[in-house]
């Protein structure tokens, strides 16, 4: 079945159902061991940070084996458990530099206001700030690093939304003068090395 064309270039592309139906995205999404390590987990998030609200139930990093059960995905609790210990907030221990947009309106926590619409129907978004993607305080794990030598941050969608920051030109410099810089000390160091 057809579900919807739509124009590209001049010519008219049929759309399969099979590839715009959103339910057949959510299971393929949910086997992808990739989006298991982009959820909310401590210490980022805590027992207080509701990241599921329904009216019979909230959902935090605390019990998010049961959201996967109650989302009808036996597999999550495990495969979340795989990437329980890999850690995303601990000090890399070499040079960081972190580049993050902020001050735009980004998801942080989704809200269901009737019982009989979890988990098929789409939540209600509840804003916090990050690019419009990352909620700023995961953006901002890496601020806190002693290895961290710069933080950037860009203001608004059109310097640092999360699909646009790479264009931005101020953040293209400064990544040239970083990696620069890198090769200046490096050829300095080996130098240095060999007297």
């Amino acid at each position: 079945a057809v579900v919807s064309t739509q124009s590209t270039g001049g010519v008219m592309e049929e759309i399969p159902s099979i590839l715009s139906d959103r339910f057949i995205h959510r299971r393929v999404a949910r086997t992808i061991m990739g989006n298991y390590f982009m959820l909310p987990r401590r210490p980022v998030y805590g027992s207080e940070d509701i990241l599921l609200r329904t009216p019979n139930r909230n959902y935090t990093v605390d019990n998010m084996d049961q959201l996967f059960l109650d989302l009808g995905v036996p597999l999550g609790p495990e495969m979340l458990d795989t990437v329980a210990n890999s850690s995303y907030v601990e000090d890399p221990a070499v040079p960081v530099h972190c580049f993050n947009g902020k001050d735009i309106q980004t998801t942080s926590s989704y809200f269901y206001t009737n019982q009989k619409d979890f988990p098929d129907e789409i939540p209600t978004d509840v804003w916090g700030d990050g690019d419009g993607t990352v909620p700023a305080r995961a953006l901002k794990v890496c601020h806190g690093w002693e290895s961290t030598r710069s933080v950037t941050e860009y203001s608004g969608k059109a310097l640092g939304e999360h699909g646009k920051i790479l264009d931005n030109k101020d953040l293209i410099k400064k990544v040239i003068d970083i990696v620069k810089d890198n090769q200046s000390c490096t050829e300095k160091c080996s130098i240095r090395n060999r007297t």
